[in-house]
C-alpha cells in the first residue's frame, strides 16, 4: 500500500490535488459522486480492501490521507504526464527491491543446535524457580492429590526414575522444613528427582530423595548459635530451616 501524501511526493503535485485526483478515479471505478469518498468509512469494503483512508495525525482534524495498492497507484497516474508516471514506476521497482532484500540474507540454513538434556533439566528448575508468590501460597495452602509413580515407561529426562512420591515443592518444603527457595536450591545441588506434568502444579520432586538430600545438608552444615538465625554450608551457602531433621 502506498499513502496519498507520498504518491504526492512522487510525481512532484500538491496532496490536496492528488486527493482529488484519486476521488475522481473512484467515482469513476465504483460509481456515485466524488464528495462521496471524502472519509468514507467503508472505504476499504467498497474497493475490496484496496483502498482505505486513514487518519494519520490525531491532534490534526484534517490530517487525512489515503492508501492505495499497487494497481489503484498505477490507475491513479495513467492520466498524469509522462514524467510523473515513470516516477511512480520507479518508486514502485524501489520499494518491490527493498522489500525482497531481507529475504536474501537467510540463504544457508542455521546450524543444527544440540541441548544437552541436564542443561534442558536445569534450565526447567530454574524457570520453576522464578513462579509467583501467589501461585506459591496458594500452593502450600490448597492440598493437592499426588500422583503415583509410573513404572510402566521410564521418565523423559532421567534413565532410571527412584521410586517415591512427586510432589509440588511447596509440600516438599513442609516436609523437610527447608524454606520453598532452599528447597528448589536444593533440587539442582544434590540432584534430586524431579518431573514436571505441566498445568498448575508444574515442578514435582521425588519426596523420599528430598528428605535424604534435606537431612545430608543438615548434618554438613553448621546450625545457629548466638545472634546467627540462619544454618551454614560451605558450598551451599546459609539457609532457613523451620525444624531440625537430625
Amino acid at each position: 500500500m502506498m499513502g496519498s501524501r507520498e504518491i504526492a511526493e512522487v510525481v512532484n503535485k500538491n496532496h490536496a490535488e492528488v486527493c482529488r485526483d484519486i476521488r475522481t478515479m473512484l467515482a469513476k471505478l465504483y460509481g456515485g459522486a466524488e464528495r462521496d469518498y471524502i472519509r468514507k468509512a467503508d472505504l476499504l469494503y467498497v474497493t475490496k480492501q484496496c483502498v482505505s483512508c486513514i487518519h494519520y495525525d490525531t491532534a490534526n482534524p484534517n490530517a487525512w490521507e489515503y492508501r492505495l495498492d499497487y494497481e489503484h497507484s498505477e490507475c491513479l497516474v495513467t492520466g498524469y504526464d509522462a514524467v510523473r508516471r515513470m516516477a511512480m514506476i520507479k518508486h514502485w521497482q524501489k520499494l518491490k527491491k527493498e522489500a525482497e532484500q531481507p529475504q536474501l540474507v537467510m540463504v544457508q540454513p542455521a546450524p543444527a543446535i544440540q541441548v544437552n538434556e541436564g542443561i534442558v533439566q536445569l534450565a526447567r528448575v530454574i524457570a520453576e524457580a522464578t513462579a509467583s508468590a501467589t501461585m506459591k501460597a496458594m500452593a502450600e495452602v490448597i492440598t493437592l492429590p499426588s500422583y503415583p509413580t509410573e513404572t510402566a515407561a521410564p521418565a523423559p529426562v532421567y534413565a532410571r526414575q527412584p521410586e517415591g512420591e512427586y510432589v509440588p515443592v511447596s509440600k516438599a518444603a513442609w516436609e523437610t522444613g527447608l524454606s520453598d527457595s532452599a528447597c528448589r536450591k536444593l533440587i539442582g545441588f544434590f540432584k534430586v528427582p524431579v518431573r514436571s506434568n505441566g498445568g498448575l502444579r508444574g515442578l514435582l520432586v521425588n519426596l523420599p530423595e528430598m528428605k535424604k538430600a534435606a537431612e545430608r545438608l543438615l548434618r554438613e552444615s553448621t546450625a545457629p548459635e548466638g545472634k546467627r538465625k540462619r544454618w551454614a554450608h560451605p558450598q551451599f551457602g546459609n539457609f532457613t530451616c523451620c525444624a531440625d531433621l537430625i
